[in-house]
């Protein structure tokens, strides 16, 4: 299914229950919806981390961002853009809100789960995260209003099937995916604050308070693995760091230089942008993942670019080069996923 073209009508209304948003095609590349193993992860042992889990609970409880989305600011682009970049800009949004309602239904279902198993704890625990994540897409969904698009958010988890994952799988790539994340918001945060002339919508201004509900959520989750030593020992642990290390970092190389407008219009270089946060998740992953890559002989980075080029060379070819181009694309990524990795001395119990 196609997303409709942002030319359409509907996108200065509301979309009808059997269409995507505008600027949401479906690919590899789309964020998508995810259910799990809920029975199991009901029976999470919290003892094994009580200390920690306690902490955390409080952290969570308190709600530190609680007043730092203002719902009744602006935000409107402060520049007209040209046609090109208020669709690149639009895209980005309905990319965005899209992730993070996926990640809201994810927790909030998680949160039910839990307390309906007994774990009252628990589920309010996720109950904060789904919060969080609830919070983030409305302001995406007022920014995507101030554009003349509505997004049927409630309906939106209908039109696309969930995929299924084991509940390891989930906690790997949720970690991931909130560290990456906090470092996506906070260097281009760093950046616009550098370069103010570069802020073309006010949304901007909150990715600082947004990057720290990544941070924190990115903590949750590792706290969450800590009950679940198993999936972090031995050759099942080096396996699901080196899988989920290699498939998340190579999902956001396409992704940013495959998008690489969107960062254009803040003026920064998409390459370098992939590559400066894929170094620092891969750092911060050393709290959590047995073990990381190895980023010291620079192989792994400057293979990046091999891949990206071998990825664009397979979409725009044609005929007989197609499946060679394609072969030669394949070829790559096995040879990054095999890459030397390094022990890291994260904290585990069991």
């Amino acid at each position: 299914m196609t997303a409709t073209a942002s030319s359409s009508p509907v996108a200065k209304g509301s979309l009808e229950r059997n269409q995507l948003p505008p600027h949401l095609n479906e690919n590899l590349l789309t964020p998508r919806f995810y259910t799990t193993e809920f029975d199991k992860a009901a029976k999470t042992n919290l003892d094994i981390a009580r200390e920690e889990f306690e902490a955390m609970f409080k952290e969570m409880e308190a709600d530190y961002n609680l007043t730092h989305f203002d719902r009744k600011a602006s935000l409107e682009r402060l520049d007209e853009l040209s046609p090109e970049d208020k669709a690149v800009y639009e895209s980005y949004l309905v990319r965005s809100v899209v992730s993070e309602f996926s990640g809201f239904l994810l927790f909030k279902e998680i949160s039910n789960r839990f307390k309906k198993s007994g774990r009252k704890e628990l589920g309010q625990f996720f109950q904060f995260l789904a919060r969080d994540e609830a919070r983030h897409a409305g302001f995406l969904g007022r920014a995507l209003k101030a554009e003349g698009i509505n997004v049927d958010l409630p309906n939106l988890g209908n039109k696309r099937a969930a995929t299924f994952f084991p509940l390891s799988w989930v906690l790997y790539s949720l970690y991931l995916s909130e560290k990456i994340g906090y470092w996506r918001y906070i260097l281009i945060n760093r950046h616009l604050k550098e370069n103010p002339e570069k802020v073309c919508a006010p949304l901007f201004d909150f990715f600082e308070p947004w990057c720290q509900d990544e941070n924190r959520h990115g903590d949750c989750i590792n706290l969450m693995m800590r009950c679940w030593p198993g999936m972090t020992k031995g050759f099942r642990g080096k396996l699901l760091s080196r899988f989920f290390l290699w498939s998340v970092f190579l999902t956001h190389t396409l992704t940013v230089c495959e998008r690489g407008d969107f960062y254009g219009l803040l003026g920064i270089d998409p390459v370098l942008f992939d590559e400066e946060v894929i170094k620092q998740t891969n750092h911060t992953t050393r709290n959590a993942f047995p073990w990381v890559y190895k980023f010291d002989d620079g192989k792994f980075l400057k293979m990046r670019v091999e891949i990206l080029n071998a990825f664009r060379n397979w979409r725009e070819s044609s005929g007989l080069s197609k499946p060679l181009a394609l072969g030669k694309f394949i070829s790559l990524i096995i040879r990054q996923f095999a890459l030397p990795m390094e022990k890291t001395n994260a904290v585990r119990y069991g």
